[in-house]
């Protein structure tokens, strides 16, 4: 496979990853409200800690930061 076609797999394969709302998939695999919709209206892990569900909160936390 040509070093050129890597690179481009490995580009759309970050740009997929970090289009990943862990914030909602967190909130969808615990059964919460979508955490746009209440706190400050940001996907984000505070936000869902803000739902009174830490697993969810640290499975969001935790999955934002590997995207990094």
């Amino acid at each position: 496979m040509p070093p050129s076609l890597l690179t481009a797999l490995a580009v759309l394969a970050a740009y997929l990853l970090g289009s990943i709302s862990f914030a909602l998939v967190a909130s969808r695999l615990f059964g919460l409200a979508d955490p746009r919709s209440y706190g400050s209206k940001n996907p984000g892990a505070t936000n869902v800690l803000r739902s009174g569900h830490k697993g969810a909160a640290i499975f969001t936390l935790i999955g934002d930061a590997g995207k990094g």
